[in-house]
């Protein structure tokens, strides 16, 4: 179809949802004779009778009703493909759909994506939490556009560079260590400490990294949450190591310190595969390494 004979089907379906052709003309920004000439176009064109002019209002015909159903399917038509290149784009009415282990997942990206939404795209929010492991099927499966886990073997789905959040101690209110800048790993010593449980790779780390500087704990209490383990912090049960992301939730409760030395938990930035991240996704990364990039506090 030639942009010319688009530009007539405007006019006619300007006329047909306004009534007359000087409302159509303000509605198109042109002159009514300029309307009238892509009408009488439009009829040469066709050979289709479309008003019936023997009265001074333009009387729509059979024909031109039973055309003004196709053009409005031809129309809609067009307003689907604008929407979806807006998609594709990531700008508009967009999607953004997103999948987190729960350390991302519960707190951080909910409400990032909703301070995305409504100050940086208008995009439509989609977002599951779920272990590591269901996060790459997700990403995998063509289910979420951006993913946060844990590294996972060696992956196809890796997008972008990794989040490194170093670990941090997090002191019960008052402790004694919390006079101090950063805690020396040495200081933690006999200290009662709440880890995360045996399952989760991020206790391997911790474990290592008090065998390998020979200081052992006195541990208390496992959890298999790293918010619950800063919970039973700040009720004076003992330290935790968690990260940034976790103990933010918990300012003004808990003290938390830098670690000499610490370990670095890694979060793996996830994508479609053979596929690169839509500018929707880049745009919510680059807020998501925005807010973590900090140093603690409290």
């Amino acid at each position: 179809m030639t942009p010319s004979r688009l530009r007539q089907l405007e006019a006619f379906r300007a006329v047909m949802q306004s009534g007359s052709v000087s409302r159509a003309a303000q509605r198109m920004l042109l002159s009514q004779p300029a309307v009238t000439k892509l009408l009488r176009n439009l009829e040469d064109e066709t050979g289709l009778p479309l008003f019936d002019r023997a009265r001074r209002h333009l009387q729509p015909t059979p024909e031109a009703v039973k055309l003004e159903g196709a053009v409005a399917t031809l129309f809609a038509a067009a307003d689907r493909l604008d929407r979806a290149i807006d998609d594709m784009r990531g700008v508009g009415s967009g999607e953004l759909r997103v999948a987190a282990m729960p350390l991302m997942g519960l707190a951080l990206i909910p409400r990032l994506l909703a301070r995305f939404a409504m100050e940086v795209q208008p995009v439509r929010i989609s977002h599951v939490v779920a272990s590591s492991r269901e996060v790459h099927d997700l990403v995998q499966a063509g289910n979420a556009d951006l993913g946060f886990a844990l590294p996972v073997g060696r992956s196809a789905l890796v997008a972008a560079a990794p989040i490194e959040l170093p670990g941090l101690v997090v002191l019960p209110p008052g402790h004694r260590l919390a006079r101090l800048k950063s805690v020396p790993l040495s200081e933690l010593h006999d200290e009662p400490y709440i880890s995360l449980g045996r399952q989760y790779r991020l206790r391997d780390q911790v474990d290592e990294l008090f065998t390998v500087n020979g200081v052992t704990p006195r541990l208390v209490a496992e959890t298999q949450n790293a918010a619950a383990a800063c919970a039973m912090v700040a009720a004076g049960l003992g330290f935790a190591i968690a990260e940034a992301v976790t103990v933010k939730a918990l300012k003004g409760q808990v003290a938390v310190r830098r670690l000499r030395p610490t370990v670095t938990f890694s979060v793996t930035i996830l994508g479609s595969p053979g596929r690169p991240l839509s500018s929707a996704a880049l745009a919510f990364l680059k807020m998501v390494r925005s807010e973590v990039g900090g140093g603690p506090s409290g």
